[in-house]
């Protein structure tokens, strides 16, 4: 099964990759209200700041440089609040990256990335500053970004496998909407045959947002680290 070629030396105009990610995420921030006051999101709201983030992802390389992808993260409630509170996220992120630098042992790019980004907060009687606050806000908002993103691979004689070390930044800001997400990650690709590839990754990820709605300001920073799993074909 690992004798051949990677996938990756594979000349061709189409290669297509699909998998997915557990992101065992940790939630930190603040809802900014219009009276400056701040909710804590787990101190004041008191919910879990923890919970597992599914992800699931695909991308179509063509003609080696372009590659085009979409990732959906379906919803991650953040509960178990004893006020009944919550924050729930749900994530879809379409990108372009342009690998404009590649070798054998290194790729380099840019990319440029859009989130279709849910937020729905419920916030049930909470008292912060002589003041009881309960609402439920929510919304949709869409995100540009820009970004590097670079891999190595490094040079392993004698065996099929290779290794690789990989890195991705994100950044955006623009009235009232800030975004900043990056994260480092590696991994292993496992060559079946001349057209499959498995790879097998892990990593650790940073994600800001700033988002300004009608009642709060929601400021917020998920990170964790994450393992993952795809196939290239």
């Amino acid at each position: 099964m690992l004798s051949g070629a990677h996938a990756w030396e594979v000349p061709g105009y189409l290669r297509v990759t699909g998998g997915a990610r557990a992101w065992f995420t940790s939630i930190e921030g603040d809802l900014l209200q219009g009276d400056r006051s701040r909710l804590g999101i787990t101190y004041n709201l008191g919910i879990r700041n923890e919970e597992l983030a599914w992800e699931f992802f695909t991308s179509l390389r063509f003609r080696n440089i372009h590659l085009f992808r979409l990732r959906v993260e379906p919803s991650t409630l953040y509960n178990y609040s004893s006020n009944q509170s919550y924050h729930l996220v749900r994530n879809l992120r379409l990108g372009y990256d342009l690998d404009f630098y590649m070798t054998p042992q290194f790729l380099v790019g840019a990319n440029v990335d859009l989130d279709v980004y849910h937020l729905n907060t419920k916030v049930n009687n909470v008292f912060v500053g002589g003041m009881i606050y309960t609402y439920n806000e929510q919304g949709t908002w869409a995100i540009p970004s820009l970004g590097l993103h670079g891999t190595f691979y490094p040079i392993v004689g004698g065996i099929a496998l290779r290794p690789n070390v990989s890195a991705r930044v994100n950044w955006w800001q623009y009235e009232g909407l800030q975004s900043i997400d990056g994260e480092l990650a590696g991994g292993v690709d496992i060559p079946i045959n001349r057209l499959w590839t498995w790879t097998v990754a892990g990593g650790y990820r940073i994600w800001n947002t700033k988002i300004k709605r009608d009642r709060d300001t929601v400021d917020t920073t998920r990170k964790g680290f994450f393992v993952e799993t795809s196939l290239l074909f």
